[in-house]
């Protein structure tokens, strides 16, 4: 009679932790942080179910957003050791905005499947012949490889990919940052693993509508798991375990007094993204809809201009707009219509020279001039079109928010109103997109109705009118 398998207390922690990640991070969490009690919460026994159903290959590409400071990092590096616990031959490409920091996660790991307790219980060994800080490799031919976002690819292909913070909040401020990690992800690290049916990870804080996780979102066929700081039943996504709109992500270490200092730390903008993982904050960010008043008609007497944000990009990508407001002696400003359109050049100068002659010559036409030669060249190009219209530059210098602070605190006093037509209950068709776009800036995929307002309202205040004839004189 066949004796039953006796397994000493060793033996047993080893293959509690081998079928449990919590177990497993609960065991290795000293490894990584000595001098830091592991401090349990619920959501992260939500992420390591998302992890393990990474590994069992139940779920192919993930993305989780969660706020700064959950244990995102600690908690990937981890999953990686509880990986190779059980298949010391998995490859992983791991990537930040940053490659000191998935050097510093590959220092940690390699001090985790060194360490006495790991060794005990687990058979990985590392390789002698390639163990350097950007990339080490295990005996059974699994490897490691650290990278930064827009770096190289390398010619090897993973079994993961594991991305962890793809932005920097800097970099998520930039369009062209933006793009470079979306054309790194999608040239770059796509076509990685396939042949070895690759699992891919992001993990990030949201920090704009067109960052990462927006990228990613529009092209489908990610599983997506938000948890914001605060719960919102609207919102929530199944795997969120709070009940009660308001409640926080983990109060134990984030309580209110914490979170309000972040806030206050971050601003409206900021926190919504990065503690609420909704970029586009409830109520508006920079500009708030009830700050605006709806009129039927504008103002018999008034400086009027139109502010034109352009683009030449037909029927997709950015918008031309451009908002006429009009300007009372006594401050208040109207906003009587937006020209909105996506239009290639031809037909943008047609949309231009169409709409001056509507306005007439007493409206003033403004563009704003980018810096270089082009911009220069399309000014130049723009005053032969509008000749006898009164057309000219903006001249256009610091950050888009920089530029619509005047704009903005003039919304925020209650000093702008929206022109609707004769009946305020059914608004004018440009309204609702108007107020959808100043809304959602700066973090907002489109900016063009702010950029266009900025002009039209730098423009009015910068420019003196000519007292004896129409229109505006330099």
């Amino acid at each position: 009679m066949a004796q039953p398998l006796r397994l000493d207390r060793d033996e047993v922690e080893a293959e509690l932790c081998r079928r449990s990640l919590p177990d497993f991070i609960a065991k290795a969490w000293p490894l990584v942080e000595p001098d830091v009690e592991l401090s349990w919460n619920w959501h992260l026994d939500a992420l390591c179910e998302v992890l393990a159903e990474v590994s069992s290959g139940a779920i192919k590409q993930v993305i989780l957003n969660v706020p700064p400071g959950t244990g995102k990092s600690v908690l990937l590096l981890l999953w990686c050791a509880w990986e190779w616990a059980s298949e010391p031959g998995l490859r992983y490409l791991t990537a930040s905005y940053s490659s000191h920091l998935t050097v510093r996660d590959n220092l940690r790991l390699r001090a985790v499947v060194k360490s006495p307790w790991y060794q005990r219980h687990y058979p990985l060994q590392l390789s002698s012949d390639q163990n350097a800080k950007e990339r080490f490799d295990t005996t059974a031919s699994g490897w490691r490889i650290a990278t930064s976002v827009g770096g190289a690819g390398t010619g090897e292909h993973p079994d993961r990919i594991v991305i962890d913070d793809p932005l920097s909040a800097e970099q998520a401020r930039s369009a062209a940052e933006r793009e470079r990690a979306q054309f790194w992800i999608d040239r770059t690290i796509s076509s990685r693993g396939v042949i070895r049916d690759v699992r891919k990870v992001l993990i990030m804080q949201r920090l704009h509508q067109e960052d990462t996780t927006g990228h990613l979102l529009l092209k489908g066929d990610w599983h997506h798991v938000r948890l914001p700081m605060h719960f919102s039943a609207a919102k929530a996504d199944r795997r969120d375990r709070r009940e009660r709109d308001g409640e926080l992500l983990w109060p134990s270490m984030f309580d209110a007094d914490k979170v309000r200092k972040l806030e206050i730390a971050l601003g409206p903008v900021a926190a919504a993204g990065q503690l609420e993982q909704d970029p586009v904050p409830e109520g508006g960010g920079l500009f708030k809809r009830e700050w605006f008043k709806l009129v039927p008609a504008g103002p018999a007497k008034a400086r009027r201009c139109r502010g034109w944000d352009t683009a030449a990009t037909e029927g997709g990508g950015d918008w031309t707009a451009a908002p006429k407001l009009a300007l009372t002696d006594t401050g208040e400003i109207y906003v009587e219509n937006v020209v909105r359109a996506q239009v290639g050049p031809a037909g943008l100068d047609a949309l231009m020279l169409q709409t001056a002659k509507l306005d007439g010559r007493e409206v003033a036409q403004r563009e704003g001039r980018e810096p270089g030669a082009s911009g220069k060249a399309v000014i130049a190009a723009r005053a032969k079109l509008l000749a006898g219209y009164d057309y000219a530059e903006e001249t256009v210098s610091g950050d888009k928010t920089t530029r619509a602070m005047p704009f903005r605190a003039q919304c925020e006093a209650g000093n702008v109103y929206l022109v609707t037509g004769p009946d305020v209950n059914k608004p004018a068709a440009w309204i609702e997109p108007y107020l959808q776009v100043l809304e959602s800036f700066p973090t907002g995929r489109h900016d063009d109705d702010v950029d266009g307002s900025s002009t039209a309202y730098n423009s009015l205040i910068a420019e003196a009118p000519h007292k004896s004839g129409s229109g505006w004189l330099r």
